[in-house]
């Protein structure tokens, strides 16, 4: 018997379990994956790193160059930072471990759908580590942030709507969820309100530095 096959087929009853969402298709290598992606047009892409070449990534990066709408989540039995790293630059939404329960994913899941992006405060704390080189113990997450990001930041520490941000900054709505997207990531936060708290509480973040346009 095809274990892989076995394995797939109950994660997507698991899946079919959850009421927010349905499962379209279930792909076994990257060919069939890009396909079923053109017909569907889905969402979400939850997706192990054994999937098509290089532990998955492969498969991801062309997920995304293809169908750049869509959020991936990779689920891994492996929590090394690099490998999380990898994910990220592949274009992965989110990095889950494969021992997570069934309310855990669906909580996943929702986040991704909604926010764009799911990572605890401990795996972004990894995964910054190895993409700054190494922070220096004196340095601050905000550090991170591009001048654009931080302006997006200080907005919505300012509780301004996604579309207001978008207007004041000429930028498209998509644009400024996509760039909330990175800044959670740096952050280690799941959605607007806990960025906001953030900044709010954060001595680094000095509003009067942000350059408005």
């Amino acid at each position: 018997m095809d274990t892989e096959r076995l394995v797939a087929e109950g994660f997507r009853n698991l899946l079919q379990s959850f009421k927010e969402f349905s499962v379209v298709a279930v792909t076994h290598d990257e060919a069939t994956t890009l396909r079923q992606l053109r017909r569907h047009h889905p969402h979400l892409v939850v997706m192990g790193p054994g999937a098509g070449g290089n532990g998955g990534m492969d498969t991801a990066r062309a997920i995304r160059r293809s169908s750049r709408h869509v959020r991936i989540i990779v689920l891994a039995s492996s929590r090394q930072p690099i490998h999380m790293r990898e994910a990220f630059v592949a274009g992965a939404n989110a990095y889950l471990s494969r021992d997570i329960d069934a309310q855990e994913l669906r909580d996943t899941l929702l986040t991704v759908h909604r926010e764009g992006v799911a990572l605890s405060a401990a795996a972004a704390g990894q995964v910054l580590e190895l993409v700054s080189g190494g922070l220096s113990r004196d340095a601050s997450p905000l550090d991170l942030l591009t001048r654009r990001e931080r302006e997006i930041l200080f907005l919505v520490a300012d509780d301004q709507e996604t579309h207001h941000i978008a207007a004041r900054l000429g930028i498209t709505p998509k644009t400024v969820r996509n760039y909330l997207s990175r800044i959670y990531a740096k952050l280690g936060t799941r959605n607007r309100l806990q960025t906001a708290l953030y900044a709010l509480r954060c001595p680094d973040f000095h509003p009067q530095s942000v350059v408005k346009t």
